[in-house]
């Protein structure tokens, strides 16, 4: 059994979901919502557009109740701002929330409200695709935005023109790399100043030669960060790294950049979530490379680990709610609102063709037949079709510490100031205090 969070153990704080909702009921009692989103840069603002057409939504049903957002970097509220608000118990009624992990950390705190008689009441319990990286004992504490998945982009015209093919295997791919160097070009894009990005490959590398569902393994110890194949895996990265498969300087780059690299023609191929589709449908952002990028998984690896057709993929991200908001009659109205306004037909599909987010919940087919959605979405929704099965992100199954511990060590595996096993052992010792002290 892992440790209780530091809510509880650290601070002395025996806490019951009574005692914390007790405690701080009158403190709550406001007219004002904050609603915590990450919805920043031209790229997500679509996706705030929708947001905003929802709380006007709510605002009408709901009313006498004001909201402010609070717009908050994706990796800065995960990591720093929502971590240390859930500490001190203070974190908006409304917030960008990951499931797994971080979902299991607060729920067990005690710091998320139960969604689950609320789906019940709106209607809405069967209609996810998949709430497992939401659900904790049983009851459900979020929901998820959309649905993601994630492959390579690729320049459709410069393949045709080169007579490439899409690569079955991972040494196909190693050769078509090898190809596109040597005709000057970059293999790969790639802009790693965030080191989640790089992380994407890494984390669908080391699926292909450990098996897809090793990450699961490491939170309990069953599986373990330094083991042969993973430092295999890692090896391979680091051999892409130095022949150049990606471009120099990659540590210094904007994740932004690495779309450019696409569309500028300097790179061919380009390891992405499904969410960058939308780049290469708009005009404003695409250019001469609008609607001629294709897709696909990443291919098998010879004498890999368990099922070599599963994607990365889930239903990771989306949105939480402050315990708190249970004894606020006008908060817990807003929040119901909130969901049952977010999460329909209309949103789901608004942000599928907004920004190629594929969508959580169980749409009606003739309505998603009918979205405007690009080639390029439906390309990807085909090779998820394709696929046996898909494993979530890593960030999605262990704690944020490990996160850290990985983040910085993948950064200097592609710095060339580490090696695998070095990396990887640092990262296990991150690991095994995590599960030995699971807290905040």
């Amino acid at each position: 059994m892992k440790k209780k969070s530091l809510l509880v153990s650290s601070l002395g704080l025996a806490l019951t979901a009574t005692t914390v909702l007790g405690s701080v009921g009158a403190a709550t009692k406001t007219d004002t919502i904050v609603i915590r989103h990450t919805q920043l840069g031209e790229a997500k603002q679509q996706r705030l557009n929708i947001l905003k057409d929802v709380l006007a939504r709510v605002s009408k049903e709901v009313p006498g109740v004001k909201y402010k957002l609070d717009g908050v970097d994706s990796d800065v509220n995960r990591k720093e701002k929502l971590r240390s608000e859930m500490v001190v118990n203070k974190a908006p009624a409304i917030f960008d929330l990951f499931g797994g992990s971080d979902t299991q950390l607060y729920a067990e705190a005690n710091r998320l409200l139960d969604l689950t008689p609320i789906l019940k009441e709106l209607g809405l319990q069967n209609k996810f695709i998949s709430l497992n990286e939401f659900t904790v004992n049983g009851k459900v504490y979020g929901l998820p935005i959309g649905g993601y998945q994630e492959g390579y982009f690729y320049n459709k015209e410069y393949f045709k023109a080169k007579g490439l093919k899409i690569p079955k295997t991972l040494a196909e791919l190693e050769k078509l790399a090898d190809t596109i160097k040597k005709d000057g070009k970059t293999p790969f894009a790639q802009a790693s100043k965030a080191a989640w990005v790089p992380l994407m490959t890494a984390n669908t590398l080391w699926a292909r030669y450990a098996g897809p569902d090793i990450t699961n393994g490491f939170t309990t110890g069953k599986t373990k960060w330094n083991s042969a194949p993973m430092v295999s895996a890692f090896t391979k990265y680091q051999d892409w790294v130095k022949k150049g498969y990606f471009k120099k300087g990659e540590l210094g780059l904007d994740y932004a950049e690495q779309r450019n690299q696409l569309i500028r023609g300097e790179a061919i191929m380009m390891y992405d979530g499904s969410w960058a589709s939308s780049v290469f449908t708009d005009p404003k952002q695409a250019g001469s490379l609008v609607n001629k990028v294709g897709y696909f998984a990443m291919p098998s690896v010879a004498g890999g680990k368990g099922n070599q057709t599963y994607v990365n993929g889930g239903f990771s991200n989306g949105y939480g709610f402050s315990a708190k908001v249970k004894n606020d009659k006008k908060q817990l109205a807003f929040v119901k609102s909130f969901i049952k306004n977010m999460y329909n037909d209309e949103m789901q599909i608004r942000g599928l063709e907004a920004d190629g987010v594929l969508p959580s919940m169980k749409v009606n087919s003739t309505k998603l037949a009918n979205a405007n959605a690009s080639a390029l979405v439906k390309e990807i929704i085909e090779v998820g079709n394709k696929a046996s099965g898909a494993f979530p992100a890593f960030d999605s199954l262990v704690q944020a510490d490990v996160n850290t511990a990985l983040s910085e060590g993948i950064q200097k595996l592609i710095g060339g100031k580490t090696t695998p096993k070095a990396m990887l052992d640092a990262v296990q010792k991150a690991q095994n205090a995590a599960n030995s002290d699971d807290d905040f």
